[in-house]
């Protein structure tokens, strides 16, 4: 299975990056990372290991009800919309991936948050939150967990012909299924990034290619459409 999703994930970034660049500019090109560029690192914690949450009392951007935030333009393949005050993806295409940014400002160093729940759809569905989200380059860090309890980290836009695996999947105990919340939050600060799921740390990695860029919320399909995402309290804050 982990397999299968490292697979078919690495395909559907690939082909919504270059259905992405394609509607921004018909003649892009995307172009592969450099081969020179070192590898990135990733620290698991171990989950039995207590350490504070990162707080900060600076909010630099939050939004609970999603009436002017996250880009709400919809296709056939993937429906964006605000639905009872929550922010709500449905991919209705198999082997999709759909994304919206959600701010206009760009973000160095953040710690982002956001509550994320699998409203329909199988547990072959990946959903989660972009980070350092560059517009005009199209590149950008994601964070996301799967309906059948796994995690991902990754870099991915039109600069690369895949995805970089910088966290492959890794199953965890602390993601809740069946139509249950999930609280996700990432600290991002200079080349560290850790990412959290339900106020538990899964780990830290190191990545240095993207500084800044906006923030917004990925979803995708693996074997079938029908995944329906709806996610809420987004807050961005200063760590």
């Amino acid at each position: 299975m982990k397999h299968l999703k490292t697979i078919l994930f690495s395909v559907l970034l690939l082909v919504a990056s270059l259905a992405c660049s394609a509607v921004s500019n018909l003649m892009a090109t995307p172009t592969p990372a450099p081969t020179v560029t070192p590898a990135s690192t990733a620290t698991p914690v171990p989950t039995s290991t207590p350490l504070p949450l990162p707080t900060s009392d600076v909010v630099l951007f939050e939004d609970s009800e999603f009436t002017n935030s996250c880009n709400t333009d919809s296709t056939a393949d993937v429906e964006r919309s605000v639905v009872n005050g929550q922010f709500n993806m449905l991919i209705n295409t198999a082997q999709y991936v759909g994304w919206s940014e959600c701010t206009k400002v760009e973000f160095s160093d953040v710690i982002v948050e956001a509550d994320a729940i699998q409203v329909a759809g199988s547990k072959d569905s990946i959903y989660g939150i972009l980070f350092r989200y560059g517009l005009d380059d199209d590149e950008f860090y994601v964070f996301a967990v799967s309906g059948d309890g796994f995690y991902i980290l990754a870099i991915d836009g039109a600069e690369h012909t895949e995805p970089e695996i910088i966290v492959d999947w890794t199953e965890s105990s602390a993601i809740k299924q069946d139509q249950q919340t999930n609280h996700l939050k990432v600290v991002a600060i200079g080349s560290n990034i850790q990412y959290y799921v339900n106020d538990q740390l899964l780990g830290e990695a190191q990545d240095f290619r993207l500084t800044k860029g906006t923030v917004g919320f990925f979803v995708g399909s693996i074997e079938e459409g029908g995944i329906q995402v709806a996610f809420d309290n987004l807050k961005i804050s200063q760590p």
